[in-house]
């Protein structure tokens, strides 16, 4: 009988210390001014917006350079995010669009995907942030070794807001087989959709990503450094092809024997096309 009396009293110093332990946390006052992500203090001003299209029209020069220009004007971007780091397949970047086009956002953080959701508006505070080209991939961040690169985390947040507004209507899909080869280069970085495809490779066993083991280098179908490319439709390699990370949540699945509907971001390499595709939901089998 003692015996329990002892364990009971145990108990219930236990149950007591971590009551007393929840108690101290909630002492602490939290700061209910600073957002969960991103700078509410940038304010909107019309005046100063200016869109994806004016803004390649503007630097284009120097995008389809490869180079790189910092922004000094006080200017702002009101866009539409329509790709994050979701699936794995999208390395520290978004994909953002507005009705005039699109364009890669460079970040160098993972994680991105709670906070900019897919539909999310958001406010970019384009002073200081840097623009250029990729191999003709127009790209936000940051200069880096000469070249336009990713912004840090901290900056990122402090040059951006996260809108109240969420609305998927904002997004348009492209069929991409039906835009004209004149416009394609507008549409770079666009949300696509691709219908009737046949993904290459697909043999009833081959996965969209084979496991990619540090410090080795892939050579399956010419690709290198974690990253694995498909032809779509028997196009040329050098034109088009889906671009699919070893990392991906996906890359253990079985490429579809059967057409499918690809949805993806639609980026560029100079002059080779690369469908990246966001979620495993990003392809759907034909029926």
């Amino acid at each position: 009988m003692k015996l329990q009396t002892i364990y009971k009293g145990m108990a219930l110093m236990a149950l007591s210390l971590a009551f007393v332990s929840c108690m101290d946390g909630e002492w602490d006052t939290p700061d209910v001014t600073k957002p969960a992500y991103g700078n509410n203090s940038i304010e909107e001003v019309e005046a100063k917006q200016v869109t994806i299209g004016q803004l390649k029209n503007t630097y284009g020069s120097v995008i389809n350079a490869s180079g790189f220009q910092r922004i000094t004007d006080d200017l702002q971007l009101k866009c539409t995010v329509i790709g994050n780091d979701i699936g794995g397949n999208i390395y520290k970047q978004i994909c953002v669009q507005d009705a005039t086009g699109a364009m890669i956002v460079g970040i160098n953080g993972t994680g991105l995907f709670p906070f900019l959701s897919v539909g999310q508006q958001i406010l970019i505070n384009l002073q200081d942030l840097c623009i250029g080209g990729y191999g003709k991939q127009t790209q936000l961040g940051d200069e880096y070794n000469g070249s336009i690169g990713r912004m840090s985390t901290s900056k990122w947040e402090n040059h951006v807001r996260v809108l109240p507004s969420h609305d998927m209507s904002q997004i348009d899909t492209l069929d991409f087989y039906n835009v004209a080869k004149s416009d394609m280069t507008r549409y770079c970085g666009h949300l696509v959709c691709l219908k009737d495809v046949q993904i290459g490779d697909a043999d009833g066993t081959t996965t969209i990503a084979p496991e990619y083991t540090s410090g080795t280098t892939l050579t399956y179908n010419g690709s290198t450094n974690g990253y694995v490319h498909h032809t779509l439709n028997g196009e040329s390699m050098s034109t088009l092809l889906l671009r699919t990370s070893t990392y991906a949540d996906f890359a253990a699945l079985v490429i579809p024997q059967q057409p499918v509907t690809l949805y993806g971001i639609a980026t560029r390499y100079n002059n080779t096309w690369q469908i990246l595709i966001r979620a495993e939901e990003d392809i759907k089998i034909d029926k």
